[in-house]
């Protein structure tokens, strides 16, 4: 649009062109290299930015689409990686730096790098979840064999327990067949009551005593894990909550004394359960304005506001003094706008009469 005319000229009707298609159109895509377009989302909530990513360094479109974000412009860096003489290029950027569209490539530079830094903790953040999941995996498949090896082991024991009632049975039969092979006498009875008593003693199972608790872990001391079935090396004594840290392979963990017992079967004592206090928190402290938690804002637009905004909203850790006078109200409207969205922001209302009243916005974090 305008690419023969002044670009101001151009820009202009441009934005009118825009706004015409809007009032009549479902839907209107338009790229364009006007400055002044990239600030129209801001006075009109109908259009949004976007643009496709480019490489500051191979100096090449990546076709990665960016919502919300403008395109900046990359002449000057193409212009001097193509050979051109750079002291021609240096005297353009310093041209370039006078006027405002420097003021918006800055403000799309902190954006990309925003953006890059969210990518960064979204892949940080990924990477932990995947960890987390697989040693989860990892904890449930080991869990599933101990009970896998219980089963086994339990049925084991009834298999042998029945092999020794059947022996048992077939030795008594045997002794019973003798006896009415003849007289029986008392004392052939006394010897067949000896024979039973004697196979009962050779069959009957062992009795395996139950540890008595009392075991005290320290430092040092090689323990038991029950739900893991794993031996591990205590690496804290516990503490008032019976909590203790321990470690088996490579990983640490925290465990209570009731998952865990001595290598010979001893169950640890456990702290008795401590009277639950309920306390009443303190009143707030009333928020103060100060000099560090007021931001004036007048004179400024809304791009170059929520700039500073995003700063002050991270830096912060209470309530903010937002000034931003009357004026035509665009300022405060676009203000309010994006403390509404912010994530960190809990509330916000205008100030008290004393501090600006509807001139200065409160933002609570």
């Amino acid at each position: 649009m305008g690419a023969g005319t002044d670009p101001s000229e151009g820009s202009a009707l441009a934005i009118a062109l825009l706004r015409h298609l809007a009032d009549r159109a479902r839907f209107t895509l338009a790229t364009t290299h006007y400055g002044e377009l990239k600030a129209l989302k801001y006075e009109d909530d109908r259009f949004e930015n976007a643009s496709v990513e480019f490489d500051d360094v191979s100096l090449s479109p990546t076709y990665r689409l960016l919502w919300g974000i403008p395109g900046r412009s990359n002449a000057l860096t193409i212009a001097r990686r193509l050979g051109l003489d750079a002291a021609v290029v240096d005297a353009a950027q310093a041209l370039v730096g006078v006027g405002k569209s420097q003021d918006v490539n800055q403000v799309i530079a902190g954006l990309e790098a925003q953006r890059k830094r969210q990518e960064d903790r979204a892949t940080a953040a990924s990477q932990l979840l995947s960890e987390t999941e697989k040693l989860h995996q990892e904890v449930a498949r080991k869990a599933e064999f101990l009970k896998a090896r219980e089963r086994q082991l339990q049925q084991q024991q009834e298999q042998a327990i029945q092999a020794a009632v059947a022996a048992a049975r077939k030795d008594i039969a045997q002794v019973i067949h003798r006896l009415q092979q003849g007289e029986a006498t008392a004392q052939d009875a006394q010897k067949a009551t000896t024979a039973v008593n004697a196979i009962a003693e050779r069959h009957q199972p062992k009795v395996v005593a139950q540890p008595k608790a009392g075991f005290k872990p320290k430092t040092g001391d090689r323990i038991r894990l029950l739900s893991l079935g794993q031996t591990a090396e205590v690496l804290s004594n516990p503490d008032a909550d019976g909590k203790l840290t321990v470690r088996f392979g490579l990983m640490k963990m925290t465990v209570g004394l009731e998952d865990i017992e001595s290598l010979t079967g001893e169950k640890a004592d456990l702290p008795k359960p401590k009277a639950t206090v309920i306390q009443t928190p303190p009143p707030p402290a009333p928020a103060i304005r100060t000099s560090k938690n007021t931001f004036d804002l007048r004179g400024m637009r809304v791009v170059e506001a929520e700039a500073v905004l995003e700063e002050a909203i991270a830096s912060s850790s209470g309530p903010i003094w937002i000034i931003h006078g009357h004026g035509t109200g665009k300022l405060r409207r676009g203000v309010q706008e994006f403390l509404k969205h912010h994530p960190q922001i809990e509330r916000f209302e205008a100030a008290e009469q004393a501090n600006g009243g509807t001139g200065v916005t409160v933002a609570y974090c």
